[in-house]
């Protein structure tokens, strides 16, 4: 089970808890005034107000430990007052300043129709993408001059990348560069794994990945390779399917586009940019 998954059946499950215990106090407990709830809540907000201005981001990730089974890579304030987001690798996690109250979800912007949680998960992605070393990676560089970079998830055995790839001569001459990175989603190990670590540890890589996904079979070869590394990092990604694609700024392109779409939203997007 990936952290992913872990931390989405840890927060329902302690939310599960949570609804239980609530409604156990509410038929013990004898019901509240309006007025003495609303004062109370009155005089509450200066105080939580005053807590999340003098936060400690190092006990709260103290209190973050035992729930979520390590600590928080980084604590960070949001525009909501009192909440602060927790960062699990591109996985967030929102809790008060005091860390009694937490909840997962994206944080939407209403009057913006942002989406903050994404906003943060781009930043996340684009500095893990960023320590990729180029000997790791099998590279069909663009014609000329490289106007995009485009980091791909493959498995040799996927339909779809297949289908991807023959749309690469495509995509390089409109200046686009592909850089796979590799993702046997049947794990490390698999028929998959052993297939496409044969690719990067071939003299050609490109060739190899060109003949390995029109299906030929080329020569078995074992070699040092980060292929177990990159699936890691798929996965710490949000991978979960292949192809998976991510632009340099660390947006992720879920599933098969075809070239002229990838090149146009490509080129969209770095005209918002500038």
């Amino acid at each position: 089970m990936n952290k992913k998954t872990m931390l989405s059946a840890l927060v329902a499950s302690l939310l599960i808890i949570g609804l239980a215990n609530a409604e156990d106090k509410a038929a013990v407990a004898p019901a509240a005034s309006t007025e003495t709830t609303a004062t109370t809540a009155t005089a509450a907000a200066p105080a939580a107000s005053s807590a999340a201005a003098s936060i400690d981001t190092a006990s709260l990730n103290e209190k973050l430990k035992p729930l979520f089974g390590s600590a928080a890579d980084s604590i960070n304030p949001t525009p909501v007052n009192g909440i602060y987001e927790a960062k699990f690798g591109t996985e967030l996690v929102y809790v008060s300043a005091d860390g009694r109250y937490f909840f997962s979800g994206d944080l939407i912007d209403g009057a913006t129709r942002t989406n903050l949680s994404e906003q943060s998960r781009t930043v996340e992605r684009k500095a893990m993408l960023s320590k990729i070393e180029e000997k790791d990676a099998v590279i069909f560089k663009a014609k000329g001059e490289q106007k995009h970079l485009l980091t791909v998830f493959t498995d040799v055995d996927c339909g779809y990348c297949v289908k991807l790839h023959k749309e690469v001569p495509q995509l390089n001459e409109a200046g686009v560069s592909v850089r796979y990175l590799a993702y046997p989603r049947a794990g490390v190990g698999s028929e998959s794994y052993k297939k496409i670590v044969n690719v990067w540890c071939a003299d050609d890589k490109l060739d190899a990945m060109t003949k390995s996904k029109a299906g030929e079979t080329i020569a078995t070869k074992e070699c040092e390779n980060p292929v177990a590394k990159e699936f890691e990092l798929g996965q710490k990604l949000g991978v979960n399917g292949t192809p998976a694609l991510f632009t340099e700024d660390g947006t992720m392109i879920p599933g098969y586009r075809p070239a002229d779409q990838l090149v146009k939203i490509l080129d969209d997007m770095k005209t918002k940019v500038n």
